[in-house]
């Protein structure tokens, strides 16, 4: 039997899952749908850059909220499915024992569906990111990331779907719903932005989701009540180990690195708006010894009131400070570089 034999008839055994009923939903009658869209998927993370690298970045602010708000519904949709299997009434530790893998039960097969869905529909994270050529943030982390989940949670609803599995899902919506509600925030503008002061928090619940479902994949794995797939058990674990590992090194390069730089600096007064302590920064004079109309500045004395503006300034003058707001002049070249440097009349010869 020829390699490619080999592989025709390990891809047929494929195509028969634990359940009729899984086999005959979309995108699960076979690997190849999903396989496919895999590599369409990285194909495209590849090529996409070099498409728009001469073109202009789309904007898409509507479509990225409307697509934020969904997987929001989305994430708490799933929460609500796991809460309605009733996997709790033995207790948290024995939740995940409920539902052995072997389970023919509609309502868990329904769930494993819609979380498989929910990682399916992820992959345009990355597409957005190409699209309005935020290559910066297609890091290995995130694309290994999108790529694990999508095969995953395909092949986990295929041929293992249990309690064991429900239970991470809970956890993973529970950050989703999360996660992309500050995705939904910060699109919608700069009156968000003063809400948003928990970002960092975000990535600090993914890893504690991750050493939670360590724990649980050991407590199921080690104990005798829990009848679970041993080798999606062990495949989860290290997959788990390595998304812990990546966002560790996440946090640590976001926030941890840049608390450090901050701590070796000697301690600095803020320059505002280009000041510091009345000094003259960028032009813009704060203290000074004279000042008229709200007007700082020897040379600008008689400038006019702001309600007159736009003006002609013909003497050399910084901007200006009225009532805690700086304001920028419009200066002929004349002011800016001085009278003995008369642009206007070296252009007219």
């Amino acid at each position: 039997m020829s390699y490619l034999e080999k592989m025709d008839k390990y891809i047929d055994s494929l195509k028969i899952g634990k359940s009729a009923l899984v086999d005959s939903w979309f995108m699960m009658s076979s690997p190849m749908p999903i396989i496919s869209v895999v590599v369409a998927y990285l194909i495209f993370i590849r090529v996409g850059p070099r498409v728009m690298k001469n073109r202009q970045p789309l904007k898409m602010h509507k479509l990225l909220s409307y697509y934020n708000a969904a997987q929001v519904v989305l994430a708490a949709m799933l929460c609500v499915k796991v809460f309605k299997l009733n996997l709790f009434r033995d207790g948290i530790l024995y939740a995940g024992c409920r539902y052995p893998s072997n389970t023919q039960n509609p309502m868990l097969l329904d769930l494993g569906w819609w979380y498989f869905f929910a990682k399916f529909t992820e992959l345009l994270d990355t597409v957005f990111f190409v699209l309005r050529k935020k290559d910066k943030q297609m890091t290995f982390l995130h694309v290994y990331h999108h790529v694990i989940m999508a095969l995953y949670s395909w092949s986990y609803l295929k041929f293992a779907a249990s309690g064991e599995g429900a239970v991470l899902a809970l956890l993973n919506s529970v950050v989703h719903v999360v996660m992309y509600t500050y995705y939904l925030l910060s699109g919608l503008g700069p009156r968000f932005q003063k809400y948003l002061w928990w970002k960092k928090y975000v990535t600090t619940m993914q890893l504690i989701q991750f050493v939670l479902m360590l724990s649980y994949c050991a407590w199921t794995y080690f104990s005798p009540r829990c009848q679970y797939a041993t080798g999606f058990t062990y495949f989860i674990s290290t997959n788990v180990t390595i998304f812990l590992i990546l966002f560790l090194n996440f946090y640590s390069k976001s926030y941890k690195s840049k608390a450090r730089l901050a701590a070796k600096e000697p301690h600095k007064e803020n320059a505002q708006n280009g000041m510091k302590n009345g000094v003259k920064q960028n032009g813009v004079t704060e203290k000074c010894k004279e000042k008229e109309n709200g007007v700082c500045g020897d040379n600008c004395k008689n400038a006019p009131n702001l309600e007159d503006i736009p003006y002609e300034v013909n003497k050399g003058c910084g901007d200006y400070i009225k009532d805690g707001k700086v304001y920028l002049t419009r200066r002929t070249a004349k002011a800016a570089y001085e009278p003995q440097l008369d642009f206007d009349s070296i252009i007219k010869k």
